[in-house]
């Protein structure tokens, strides 16, 4: 296990990420993503985290929505309805994450990519990590030009 210069395992510090994601932390969050980018300049690390911050977003972005929609509730029997639609969506939401952040705990634990769906995205397009696709297409056929003329 490769460590820093304070003997901690760098692997502690992703787990501590997705734990903080886990937990709703998102500004505590930030504060250890921008830790590890200007003490350890790992790209690891740092893709580990940022992956970890970019949940805790996800969950944040998630609750302030429910929390601006959350006058519709004191409508009167249609605000019921609302409220336990909300309430099942976020909980569903909240099963994601807390799924994705026990996954990614248990892989950064093991020293291995988070590799989770759509933060790990955010994160490669955060470090200017493209991925190239390329098309190809044949050339177009010209009617007027064929092989089979009849005389």
């Amino acid at each position: 296990m490769k460590k820093d210069n304070f003997g901690i395992c760098i692997n502690f510090y992703a787990v501590l990420g997705f734990v903080l994601a886990l937990l709703g932390h998102t500004t505590l969050a930030l504060l250890l993503l921008g830790f590890v980018i200007v003490v350890h300049k790992d790209q690891w690390l740092t893709m580990q985290v940022m992956q970890a911050f970019f949940l805790s977003i996800i969950s944040g972005v998630v609750s302030a929505f429910i929390g601006i929609l959350s006058p519709l509730y004191s409508i009167p029997i249609l605000g019921a309805l609302i409220s336990t639609l909300f309430g099942i969506v976020t909980s569903i939401i909240s099963l994601i994450i807390l799924i994705l952040a026990i996954i990614g705990i248990i892989n950064t634990a093991k020293g291995a990519d988070a590799n989770l769906p759509l933060v790990k995205g955010f994160a490669n397009k955060a470090f200017g990590i493209v991925k190239n696709v390329t098309y190809t297409q044949s050339a177009p056929q010209d009617p007027n030009n064929s092989n089979n003329t009849q005389n």
